[in-house]
């Protein structure tokens, strides 16, 4: 009962998310810190459980997670005199009372950091649950999470035809393209571009492949409904799922994001390449089969093209933003290599602002410098150890010969990663609560190992010779054939397996 109601918070979390705007307000950020505390304490209980995450992982969750509580931690100022941009600060401190305390910490807005790091935890919460899922409650999570990305799709489609008097509009910004619930069309795009390469996932997993058998599901009637949900019925799952890759790519299409528009041309070809090989069963692993895919995944990246040009719309950041960078830049050297406190950026950056810009700049527009900008060379560190895993993690998903459809959603799962790392490029879709949880949900199941990988689908498909398992010692495979059919002499292969 523990663990299905710490399941349960999780899906909450999930589903609470993106509802109102994307989280990123006081009330629903505060109603998700509220939801992830119980799971805090659940996870601080099972710290053993997480003995066997890889050592790049661990380090960067320990320093994302300590740093900034050193970044608010009080210092004398005697030592503090000497962080690189403290200066000024403790100057005009000292100004405005020369009675001031002689300890102060090293974010230049203490209460700011210890709000980010509340919400903070909420993703990091997210992704250390997930991690500890058993197989078939991760399978029903990213069916949640595919739900809510297709009902976010469907309500910019409703906003889009409505029009700016349509009363599917939830805020009163934005008019003439689909945001959902979230204030800004790229933060919609941002949840859409990371589902969609799932939805594909799914979709493949779901051609050519045979019916399950009915099976007995012990316990009582939760957990019936659990394994239904999470075993859909093979009957028009390729429709299904074609039909919310459909309304999910159309929802990014009307959201006008131009960035969101391209990543998800990039997301099609790449879940292509990597579906490619595997879709249809065991009989069309091969290069032809690979090729036809491609070839229909560019031909939708043609017809794509024009769409970009006609649907999308830039920003009115769009000619400053370069500037916002180059002078990110120069603030992040200015506090390197300490940074400026996380969570500071939008009281700080002012200080580099130019007068060229006549705007209120809340972000930096790149993920990545606003958060070398607030953490500086802690930030680098955290960047580059988690980039280390997530490239050191695709062999392990990629080398075997036979995906389940938990392999699909995990690749889906990395696929999502990058696109939505590199749309952080040119926006803050990390610093938006929803995106961010979803973002490290992705993360749990693109790392998720579990205890019972199958060699086939889970579906029960049956292969089209008979089963074969590989042995390190053997050169060629060894066949096991099922019993009461004949084998013939040659091979091992069952002659009425065709």
């Amino acid at each position: 009962w523990v663990e299905s109601g710490v399941f349960f918070l999780l899906l909450a979390i999930l589903l609470w998310a993106p509802l109102v705007k994307g989280g990123n307000r006081p009330l629903p950020l505060l109603t998700l810190e509220l939801l992830a505390l119980p799971l805090v304490a659940w996870l601080v209980w099972h710290l053993r459980d997480f003995q066997k995450l890889p050592a790049l992982i661990k380090g960067a969750l320990l320093l994302l997670l300590l740093y900034p509580l050193l970044q608010w931690a009080p210092l004398p100022t005697a030592i503090l005199q000497w962080f690189p941009g403290q200066e000024m600060y403790l100057e005009a401190a000292s100004l405005v009372d020369p009675d001031i305390s002689s300890w102060r910490a090293i974010s230049i807005v203490p209460q700011a950091t210890m709000v980010s790091w509340l919400a903070l935890l909420v993703p990091l919460v997210v992704m250390l649950v997930t991690l500890t899922l058993k197989e078939e409650r991760l399978r029903l999570a990213v069916y949640v999470f595919l739900g809510m990305a297709t009902l976010q799709a469907i309500l910019a489609l409703m906003q889009y035809g409505g029009g700016s008097h349509t009363d599917f509009r939830l805020t009163p910004t934005d008019y003439g393209q689909g945001v959902g619930t979230y204030v800004n069309r790229n933060h919609l795009a941002g949840l859409l571009e990371m589902a969609l390469p799932i939805s594909l996932g799914l979709l493949a997993a779901s051609i050519g492949r045979k019916r399950e058998a009915g099976r007995y599901v012990r316990g009582g009637w939760l957990a019936k409904i659990q394994y239904a949900l999470s075993h859909p019925p093979r009957v028009n799952a390729a429709m299904v799922f074609s039909a919310i890759s459909v309304a999910i790519l159309l929802g990014i299409i009307f959201s006008r994001s131009r960035t969101g528009i391209s990543l998800a041309m990039l997301g099609i070809f790449l879940a292509a390449l990597l579906y490619g090989r595997y879709i249809g069963g065991q009989r069309s692993k091969n290069l032809t089969t690979l090729f036809a895919v491609l070839g229909l995944a560019l031909a939708v990246e043609i017809g794509l093209a024009p769409v970009l040009d006609r649907f999308s719309v830039d920003s009115a950041l769009e000619d400053s933003r370069w500037i916002i960078f180059v002078t990110s830049l120069n603030g992040a050297m200015a506090f390197f290599p300490f940074g400026s406190g996380l969570g500071t950026y939008p009281d700080v950056y002012g200080r580099f602002q130019p007068a060229s810009i006549g705007l209120f700049v809340n972000h930096a527009h790149n993920d990545y410098i606003e958060f070398v900008f607030e953490t500086g060379v802690a930030g680098l560190a955290i960047m580059a150890a988690l980039l280390a895993a997530y490239v050191r993690r695709w062999p392990g998903l990629l080398q075997h010969a036979h995906w389940s459809r938990l392999s699909f959603m995990q690749v889906g799962a990395g696929i999502g990663l990058f696109v939505m790392a590199l749309h952080g490029l040119t926006d803050y879709n990390l610093h938006i609560p929803a995106n961010a949880i979803y973002f490290a949900f992705l993360a749990g199941v693109f790392c998720h190992r579990s205890k019972h990988r199958r060699m086939h689908d889970d579906a029960g498909e049956l292969p089209d010779t008979a089963m074969t398992e590989i042995r390190p010692d053997v050169e060629a495979p060894v066949a096991v054939s099922k019993p009461g059919l004949p084998v013939s002499g040659a091979g091992g292969q069952n002659p009425f397996a065709d």
